[in-house]
Parts: C-alpha cells; structure tokens; sequence
C-alpha cells in the first residue's frame, strides 16, 4: 500500500514539474512570463541573452525664451561697426557674432552692400571687399560702449553683392580680441507663415526708437534664400542692415538687407552660411591699433560743446536755441506710451554769413539721452511741418524741432552736424555740436 502511494506522489510530483515550467494558456517559459510581466522579481538568466535594438534618443524640445531674455542678447549679441576704407571712415549698419565651426573661431558677420564704394558702378564684387577695408572698431550697437574687438581679416567670398542681390549679400571678419563677444546660433529650420521674429538693431530714422533694440516682426515668407518679413511700418529701418533676425528660440534664422513696401527682406542662415562656410580667409591683416587712420584731431570735425550759451556758429549761419518745452501732447498728437514730445525753439541766422537758401533736414538734428538716442520726430518753420525746413538766405529763420523721447531720460543733449556737400555729392563733415537740454526745460 505504501509502495502504491509514493508512486502516486512521484507521478503528481513529476506532474508539477512539468506545469511549473509552461505558461498553461500559451506553453510560454515562465522565466519570459515574469520578463514581460514582473521584470523586478526575475532573477533567472537564459542561456542566449535576449539582442535588442538602441533606443532612437528623444530630441530635447527647445525652450522659448521671454522677451527679457530676447532683450538680453540684443543688448549683448548686436554690434556696431565703425569702419575704415580706403576711400572714408564711417559708421553704418549692424552687426553680429557667430562661432564658426570650419574656420574655427569666432566671426562678425554683417550685410555687404554698405561696404561697396560710392563711386563703384556694379563691378565691385566679394572678391575686392578684403583690399577695399583698412580695418574697424567693434561697439555695442545699445550702448555704443567699444567691446575691444578690431576687425582682423576679412573672408574672401567670391560672389557676395550688394542689394538687390539678396542671396549674396553677406560679409564676413575674423576679430582681434573677439572671443569674449556673445555669438548667436544659427537656426536651421524652415520659418512658417505667421511666426514671430525679432529683428535686433539700433534705429534711428524712425518714429519710435526702442531703447531695448528690439523689434517684434511676423515671418511672411521662406524661399530657402531669403527670409521675408513685416515690421509695423511706422519704423524707419535705416541702421537696421546687417542685422540679425532671430526667431523665439534666440536663434539666427536671417540677416536684414532691404525693404520694399510693407515688407522687409534678410538673407537667411541656410544660405548665407553655406557661403562662409565655403569662403577662405584672406592673407591680409588689418592691423589692431588704427590710430594711422584717424588722422590729428583737426583733420576730423571738430567737437564743439556749448552747455551753457546755447549759440553756435556754424559754416551757414549761427544757430540759436531759444527755448525747451517737454510735453505729453504735439498739436493734435498724444505721445506714445512711456514717451514725451521735446520741442525746440530755434533761430538760424545768416546774414551776412551765406547768401542762398539752405535746407536742414530731421537727420541733421539728433536728441540724445541716458541709454539712447534718436533723430528728430518733426521740423517746423512757421506752421508747417516736414522732414525738412528751409534756412533763408541772409536772412533770420525761427523754426521747431520736435524729438520724442523717454518720459525719463535722465539727460538730454541736442546733437547737431555741421556739414557740407560738393559737386561730387560727397558729405564733408566740419563739425559736431552739442548742447545741454535742461530736463525741466529753460
């Protein structure tokens, strides 16, 4: 009877063995049971480990940025440039850095069309740009504050021209002293229709100046080449060439070269780097102190300040200002938000002095403050207002000039040029005069 009952447990025995080692519903081990369902309380290796494919690592999303941030590098990441050529010294344009990976290091990178000649008739290539330079001095484009950057060398970018040749119009320096200067990345996705872009560059010929440098603009349109944009068409975009247009990631999605209409038009980072990338770096070498080219303080014009007789004599007439007034209305205008209309009084005199009539134009005039700057809003002689207004020939003239400016801004001083041009139509400047504006007015 014993002997009947351990063969019965014996064969049960066997029977649960057996079990113990299948998946009853799919004769699956039990061992890839647990794998698939219970990872953490499998402790049991397979002979032939399991192969399985690498994982596609999930891009990391990017992060807009706040407008805060956006005002951050266009303080930090927009220069200015004042050049030196063979034919003029000069300020014009804007300016940015990028961190090149085929050349190395770091590069100012700017619009080409301002640096061609006045006097070139559309021969005037990439190719000449590297002798055509002498050299420049790198500032803030905010603050005007010089980095300490100078211009080094120039690329050679065979093809690059001027406006309207969008797609070419790019160029390029290496930098002494420029690896302390923010560089900006380069975006390489496609813009869509509607976007928002952010155009960083120090205006002045505008009605409303942003002391931030920052402009918030709409993407229109992406041709691979070119980048089409729109700006409120209430601002000016003279200074804004070479600029860069960056997208709400911070990133580089365009340089500015034109506008047209309601539109605005920039050479697009795909494209314009394809061209630096294939550009070499010419063999000649700008040299780091420019004081060559400056020339003895009388070559230049002269500085003149008058902080407290508000009378300056200049090549035309003597100009004087008469009275301040700081207001929130011009006429029939009420000043923007955060802003003040400053009006002038002022009486040019030419008698004796020049016997013809003379035209002064809103740029002959700048009002600068604490942190910015801008040209004048409006000229008036008598009542009438226009972007210029005429000094009579031997004779008295009284006129307005009407800025905007910051409800404060700290100091005001009136920026005038004094200059002339001859019969080859180029600008001869005699000199700069300065006059302190009492904030509470005279």
């Amino acid at each position: 009877m014993k002997k009947i009952t351990f063969r019965i447990l014996a064969v049960l025995l066997t029977l649960s063995l057996l079990l113990a080692g299948c998946d009853i519903e799919k004769g699956t081990p039990i061992s890839q049971a647990n794998n698939d369902n219970n990872t953490e309380n499998n402790t049991e290796t397979t002979a032939t480990p399991a192969v399985t494919e690498a994982a596609t690592p999930t891009p990391i999303p990017k992060k807009a940025l706040t407008f805060e941030e956006i005002e951050q590098l266009a303080a930090q990441c927009s220069f200015h440039v004042h050049w030196y050529t063979k034919n003029d010294d000069f300020s014009a344009g804007t300016a940015f850095i990028l961190d090149s990976k085929v050349h190395g290091q770091k590069l100012l990178v700017t619009a080409f069309h301002f640096l061609v000649p006045d006097d070139d008739d559309g021969s005037f290539k990439g190719s000449d740009l590297p002798a055509s330079i002498l050299g420049g001095e790198v500032s803030y484009a905010k603050t005007g504050e010089d980095t300490g950057a100078r211009l080094k060398n120039c690329l050679v970018i065979e093809d690059a021209a001027a406006v309207p040749a969008l797609d070419k119009d790019v160029a390029a320096f290496t930098l002494y002293n420029g690896q302390n200067l923010n560089a900006l990345p380069l975006s390489e996705d496609t813009v869509t229709t509607g976007d928002k872009l952010y155009l960083l560059a120090n205006l002045w010929d505008t009605d409303d100046v942003h002391e931030n440098c920052v402009y918030e603009c709409t993407a229109f349109l992406d041709q691979d080449y070119t980048v089409t944009y729109k700006l409120d068409p209430k601002y000016g975009t003279t200074g804004a060439s070479g600029g860069p247009v960056i997208n709400k990631y911070g990133e580089v999605v365009g340089i500015h070269m034109a506008s047209g209409g309601d539109l605005l038009y920039s050479h697009s980072s795909r494209s314009f780097i394809r061209q630096i990338d294939a550009a070499t770096i010419s063999d000649i070498t700008y040299p780091e102190d420019l004081s060559e080219y400056k020339g003895e303080p009388s070559d230049g014009p002269q500085q003149i300040y008058h902080q407290t007789s508000r009378v300056a004599e200049t090549l035309f007439f003597d100009m004087t200002i008469n009275s301040a007034e700081i207001s929130d209305t011009y006429g029939d205008e009420v000043a923007p938000e955060g802003k003040k209309f400053l009006t002038l009084d002022i009486t040019c005199d030419s008698t004796d002095i020049y016997d013809d009539d003379l035209d002064l134009y809103y740029y002959d005039f700048s009002i600068v403050w604490s942190g910015g700057y801008d040209a004048a809003y409006r000229l008036l002689a008598g009542d009438v207002a226009d972007e210029f207004f005429t000094v009579k020939a031997n004779a008295v003239t009284n006129a307005k000039v009407v800025f905007q400016i910051p409800e404060e801004p700290g100091t005001l001083t009136l920026f005038y040029v004094d200059y002339y041009v001859d019969d080859d139509n180029e600008m001869h400047e005699i000199a700069d005069h300065f006059f302190d504006i009492p904030v509470e007015g005279f």
